[in-house]
C-alpha cells in the first residue's frame, strides 16, 4: 500500500466515526493516541501507519480494504463515465482530479451520481453512453430516476453477494430433504418435498398445451406447472426456487427489512434475486459447494455435472463465496449480450465493469462469441497497471424446442492475477510472462491507450489532435 493511500483516508475515517456517534477524544482514547495526533490523521496532515490502520478498523468494524482506496475504485469508474459527456469537454477534468475528488468526498460523489441518473435525457447513440430515461417525464410523474435494477445490484455488490442468514436457512432446508444417489433423482427428491411439506404438486406441461410460460405457479391448485421444453438443470433451479418461495420468505423479508428497502419497483426485483441466491444455496450448498471447488480447481465443466447445473448457475454460485474465514477467490462476474448489453455485473476481483454498456471489445468475454461453447482464458491488464486472470463462454440460451427463437449470451469470470494458480485454466501458462497480457479498458471514453487498434472513441482527458496526412494505430494518434 503506498502512503498516498493512507494519507487520503483520514476523511473516511472521520466519517465512519461520526456515523457511529463517537467523539475524537472516545476513539483516540480507544486506539492508544492523543485526540490532536487523531485530528490531523482525520484532516489529512498525518500519514497512518498501518498497524494503526488496522487499530482503526478494529475499531470502526470496517475491513483494510474498506479504509483504502479500492473501495473506491468502482464509484471512480462510474463518476468518469459520467464526466465522459461532451458537456464537459471545455473543463479539461482530468483521471487524477476525479480521483483525489473521490477520495475526500465519495458521499458528493455519490449525489454527482444521481444528480446524472436524473438529467435522463435518452441519448442512446453509437457511442453507447448512459441510457437513461427523460427527465421531464420523470419529474412530471414524481418517479424515482435511478433504475430498480441498478439499485438492486448495488446492493448485492455492498454486501459482496453473500447473505449469512441465507446460507443457513437454505442448509436447514436441505438437510430436510432426501436426495437419493445420482443426480437424475434430484428433481425427484425435490418434488417430493414440495408436495409432503407444502401439499404443492408439479406438473410438467407439453408445449402443445402452453408455449409461453416455462414456469406458473396456481396457488389455488397449489401446483406448480413447468415446461416441458426446460433443461434438467433449469428444471431443478426452479422447484428448488419454489421451495425457497415457500420456506425462504421470512429471512428474505427481514433482510429488505433490516435495509430499509420499501420501494414497490425495488422490493419485488430484490426478491426475485434473492430467491434465485436461495434456490443456488439449496442445490450448491456452501460448504460442500467450496469444498468440491478448490478439489477440482475451480473447474467449472466438472462442477457443472457434480451439481447437475449449467454453466450460468455454477459461475454465478463462485461469486457467493464469501463467508468471513472460509472464503473462495473473489471474482468478478460480467453477462452480456452480443450487442453488449450487460444484464448482470459483480465485481470483488476490484475490476471495473462499466454499468452502462460500451465495453472494451478485447475483454474475452465479447471475443468468446465468435467460439461458443469453448471457455477462453486470458490474462487482462487494465490501464491502472492492475492484472486479472479471465475465463469466458458463449452459450445459446432458450427453449429447446425447433423454431423457437433463441439468443447467444456471454458469461465472463475473473479475479486477480494473484489468485490465477488456483484455477486449472491457468495451468500451462507463463503467469509472469508480460507478453501474454491483452492490454484491455472499461470503455473509450475513459480508457488512456490512445493508440488501440479498437479504439472508437478518443479518451476525455485528452486533447483530440487530428493530423489529416497521418494515420496511426487509431485515428487519435498524431503523428
Amino acid at each position: 500500500m503506498h502512503s498516498s493511500d493512507l494519507s487520503s483516508i483520514g476523511s473516511k475515517i472521520r466519517r465512519v466515526r461520526r456515523s457511529k456517534g463517537l467523539s475524537q477524544s472516545v476513539l483516540s482514547k480507544n486506539l492508544g493516541i492523543s485526540a490532536s495526533y487523531l485530528n490531523l490523521l482525520e484532516s489529512g496532515k498525518r500519514t497512518i501507519t498501518v498497524p494503526l490502520l488496522i487499530k482503526v478498523g478494529n475499531e470502526l468494524s470496517l475491513s483494510l480494504k474498506d479504509l483504502t482506496l479500492e473501495s473506491n475504485k468502482r464509484l471512480l469508474s462510474d463518476v468518469m463515465e459520467v464526466l465522459s459527456n461532451e458537456m464537459f469537454e471545455d473543463l479539461d477534468i482530468t483521471n487524477q482530479e476525479t480521483n483525489d475528488f473521490i477520495s475526500s468526498n465519495p458521499n458528493i460523489a455519490k449525489a454527482l451520481l444521481s444528480l446524472n441518473d436524473s438529467y435522463k435525457s435518452l441519448r442512446d447513440d453509437m457511442q453507447n453512453r448512459l441510457e437513461i430515461l427523460d427527465f421531464e417525464s420523470n419529474v412530471k410523474e414524481n418517479k424515482s430516476t435511478r433504475l430498480p435494477v441498478e439499485i438492486v445490484s448495488d446492493f448485492l455488490q455492498d454486501n459482496n453477494n453473500y447473505f449469512d442468514s441465507i446460507e443457513k436457512k437454505a442448509e436447514t432446508i436441505r438437510n430436510k430433504i432426501y436426495f437419493e444417489e445420482g443426480h437424475r433423482t434430484i428433481g425427484h427428491s425435490l418434488i417430493q418435498y414440495l408436495l409432503n411439506e407444502h401439499k404443492t404438486k408439479v406438473k410438467v406441461v407439453s408445449p402443445e398445451d402452453d408455449e409461453k410460460s416455462i414456469k406458473r405457479f396456481e396457488k389455488n391448485k397449489q401446483t406448480l406447472f413447468l415446461s416441458e421444453m426446460l433443461t434438467y438443470s433449469a428444471r431443478n433451479f426452479h422447484l428448488a426456487y419454489q421451495i425457497a418461495y415457500f420456506d425462504g420468505q421470512e429471512t428474505i423479508d427481514e433482510i429488505i427489512y433490516k435495509n430499509k428497502i420499501s420501494s414497490e419497483e425495488v422490493t419485488p426485483l430484490l426478491k426475485i434475486s434473492l430467491l434465485n441466491y436461495f434456490a443456488a444455496a439449496i442445490l450448491m450448498p456452501y460448504d460442500d459447494f467450496l469444498h468440491t471447488t478448490k478439489k477440482y480447481k475451480y473447474d467449472i465443466e466438472i462442477l457443472m455435472h457434480h451439481y447437475a447445473a449449467s454453466f450460468e448457475q455454477i459461475t454465478h454460485r463462485l461469486t457467493n463465496l464469501q463467508r468471513p474465514g472460509n472464503e473462495g477467490v473473489p471474482f468478478h462476474f460480467l453477462k452480456t449480450d452480443i450487442a453488449g448489453n450487460v444484464s448482470k455485473i459483480f465485481s470483488l476481483s476490484g475490476i471495473h465493469i462499466t454499468r452502462h454498456g460500451g465495453s472494451c471489445p478485447r475483454w474475452n468475454v465479447y471475443i468468446a462469441f465468435l467460439n461458443p461453447g469453448r471457455i477462453h482464458p486470458q490474462i487482462s491488464k487494465m490501464p491502472d497497471g492492475k492484472v486479472y486472470f479471465c475465463i469466458a463462454r458463449a452459450f445459446e440460451k432458450g427453449i429447446e424446442k425447433h423454431g423457437m427463437p433463441k439468443s447467444f449470451v456471454s458469461i465472463g469470470l475473473g479475479c486477480d492475477l494473484q489468485y490465477a494458480k488456483e484455477l486449472t485454466y491457468s495451468e500451462g501458462m507463463d503467469l509472469q510472462n508480460k507478453k501474454l497480457e491483452t492490454p484491455i479498458g472499461v470503455s473509450c471514453r475513459i480508457c488512456p491507450r490512445v493508440d488501440c487498434q479498437q479504439r472508437a472513441f478518443p479518451p476525455i482527458d485528452k486533447d483530440l489532435k487530428l493530423d489529416i496526412s497521418y494515420r496511426g494505430n487509431s485515428p487519435y494518434v498524431s503523428n
